[in-house]
């Protein structure tokens, strides 16, 4: 049988526990309002534990980080910067399908104190294929993404696919459906990193920097055409795509 006495149960209620501080004679601040005071600034002094973000916003802004990436890599431009603000790229548009998407900022740019801020915009369509992320720039005043493809589509590509004619692409060159007397047609036209095998029929791409396509099998007879964007930079004139 223990003969120690239970140890006395200390009261959470502040006028109590100063009462019992007292009474049993403990160091400290005793008086309630002391004791309430000290809670107070206890609770002020905690970090404040931050809810974690939802798991879409988290997701759209890994999106956005990779794409300025990939933007940034290629010489693009990725903030509209003023005389007091910067406006970065945000997701204006997403296909979950093709994991491609539109990213836009629309802001005023400052040039300096002669010329002033001017209303500027910037579009990119942003995505990943086979041979790795990918980027090109598209005017400012798109704000779809099918507006956007649309957009980058080559007029051939569009006439060939409205008459049945079958497509395939390969970074940014499209290999459409011809008859046999054009077939291999501009074939001599086509980037140094991709080779048309005429032997094979293969479409094949061997870039420096080793983000391959996989070889494209093109049985029937084809003619390439390649896509053109705008050009990274501020600069309003044409380039080949990716």
């Amino acid at each position: 049988m223990s003969l120690t006495a239970p140890a006395p149960r200390v009261p959470f209620d502040a006028r109590s526990l100063a009462a019992f501080l007292v009474e049993h004679g403990m160091p400290g601040q005793r008086s309630m309002t002391a004791i309430t005071r000290l809670r107070r600034e206890r609770i002020s002094n905690r970090p404040v534990a931050l809810a974690p973000r939802p798991v879409i916003e988290r997701l759209r802004a890994r999106i956005i980080a990779d794409a300025v990436a990939e933007i940034s890599r290629r010489g693009g431009e990725t903030e509209i910067v003023g005389d007091r603000s910067i406006v970065g790229l945000h997701l204006a548009d997403r296909d979950t399908a093709t994991r491609t998407v539109l990213l836009r900022a629309e802001g005023w740019r400052y040039y300096s104190r002669r010329f002033g801020a001017r209303h500027a915009t910037l579009a990119y369509v942003y995505g990943t294929d086979d041979a790795g992320p990918w980027a090109v720039r598209v005017p400012g005043n798109l704000t779809s993404l099918v507006e956007a493809l649309a957009w980058m589509e080559p007029a051939e590509v569009t006439k060939a696919r409205a008459a049945g004619r079958r497509v395939r692409r390969q970074g940014d060159v499209y290999a459409i459906e011809t008859t046999t007397a054009h077939d291999g047609r501009g074939s001599e036209a086509l980037p140094e990193a991709h080779q048309w095998r005429q032997e094979t029929r293969y479409l094949v791409h061997r870039p420096e920097d080793g983000r391959r396509h996989r070889p494209l099998k093109l049985p029937y007879p084809v003619r390439f055409v390649r896509q053109r964007v705008l050009e990274m930079g501020r600069s309003g004139g044409r380039a080949y795509g990716d």
